[in-house]
This record gives C-alpha cells, sequence and structure tokens, in this order.
C-alpha cells in the first residue's frame, strides 16, 4: 500500500526514530553493561570507569538519556529536511502489509 502525503507529523516522526535508537542502543549499553560487569572497562562515569553490578546498572541508567538525546537531536535535523522536501513535492510512504499465516 502507498500513501501520498504532503507531510509528516512532527509526533510520528519523533515516535519512529525514538522507537528506531532505543531499541538499537539497548543491545549495546546492554552488551557494554555486560562487558562491564566481567571487568571490562567499558563504562565510565565522569571519567572513571565503573565495572561490576554497578557497571551494569549504570550502563542501563545511561540508555534512555542517550536514546532520547540523539533521537531529539536528529529529529530536529529530519523534520528540517522533511519541511524542506515538502516545499518541493509530496512524499510517498510506502507501507507493506501484515501476512497471516495459518
Amino acid at each position: 500500500m502507498e500513501i501520498t502525503v504532503k507531510k509528516i507529523s512532527k509526533r510520528s516522526l519523533f515516535k519512529i526514530l525514538f522507537i528506531g535508537f532505543s531499541l538499537s542502543l539497548f543491545v549495546f549499553f546492554f552488551m557494554c553493561g555486560i562487558a562491564s560487569f566481567f571487568g571490562a572497562e567499558t563504562v565510565k562515569w565522569e571519567e572513571t570507569p565503573v565495572t561490576g553490578i554497578s557497571g551494569l546498572l549504570t550502563a542501563l541508567a545511561m540508555w534512555p538519556v542517550f536514546s532520547f538525546s540523539l533521537a531529539l537531536f536528529i529529529w530536529c535535523i529530519v523534520a528540517f529536511g522533511l519541511w524542506m522536501y515538502s516545499l518541493a513535492k509530496p512524499l510517498n510512504l510506502v507501507f507493506k502489509e501484515k501476512v497471516e499465516s495459518n
């Protein structure tokens, strides 16, 4: 199914970016936290390496902050770019239909 739109809402754009960044960054931060749990200096707080269980918890606490900040920064840039694009021509969105298996 293809839909042609003049603009995509800023809220929908932010939601897509935040979900994409938060889920993918969770994997990265969780892996860094696990490595820190086993003694690797992958997590730092104020230039000091944090290891052990506190390293894992610190990594998991940093994850939503980084996800939100990165999504917000990219959202500002992408929203401006899509606004400029909408002045020239409409945007075509293609959706894939869900295939249900029995």
